[in-house]
């Protein structure tokens, strides 16, 4: 070997090691900003049983994605490709594929609704139009993540998009509990 190739990979060497060390620095600096745990709020009284499975659902959906959430935003961080411009962690493509599985399951327990329910979360202040088109582009990003291969760099605004669409998301589920806790009233009275 020259000694002209050493020096290159001593110092690409160096540069991976130095950015490594960065992002471990900036991970213990900053994980008290990472996407907080949700938490579970008390159950409304007088739902129906669709709308309860629904809330148990909903809480775990959100778990999940704060949790790809929280993966991610580590990813952005720890990443030593990301100062470059690309993550290549393959807990990334992990996170996305876990977000579109919560995403899924909580859809298809809100598709399972009977139409007094849907009515209900309806007249409660929720409409799901927002989830569904955020699952839409979710299952976008889902496709070229899952189906690039291995070591493919994803640019860090791509990332970042991603990282809002999964907090957006959240917020999305925590709007059904907050509407089913308003809307929850004794349907007698």
């Amino acid at each position: 070997m020259s000694w002209i190739l050493v020096t290159c990979m001593l110092a690409y060497g160096s540069l991976r090691l130095a950015l490594w060390i960065r992002g471990q620095i900036r991970y213990l600096l900053l994980r008290e900003r990472l996407p907080a745990w949700p938490q579970p709020r008390p159950r409304p009284v007088h739902l129906s049983p669709g709308l309860e499975l629904l809330l148990d659902h909903n809480f775990a959906g959100r778990v999940q994605l704060v949790e790809s959430s929280r993966t991610i935003a580590t990813v952005l961080i720890t990443d030593p490709d990301a100062p470059l411009g690309s993550v290549r962690d393959f807990r990334y493509r992990l996170a996305v594929a876990q977000a579109w599985s919560a995403a899924c399951a909580w859809r298809s327990s809100l598709d399972a609704l009977a139409d007094d329910d849907r009515c209900r979360l309806e007249r409660a202040g929720y409409t799901p139009w927002a989830f569904r088109e955020r699952q839409a582009a979710l299952q976008r990003t889902v496709r070229s993540t899952v189906r690039a291969p291995a070591l493919e760099p994803f640019a860090v605004a791509g990332v970042e998009r991603t990282a809002a669409l999964v907090t957006a998301m959240v917020e999305d589920l925590e709007r059904v509990e907050l509407a089913l806790a308003r809307g929850g009233d004794d349907p007698y009275r």
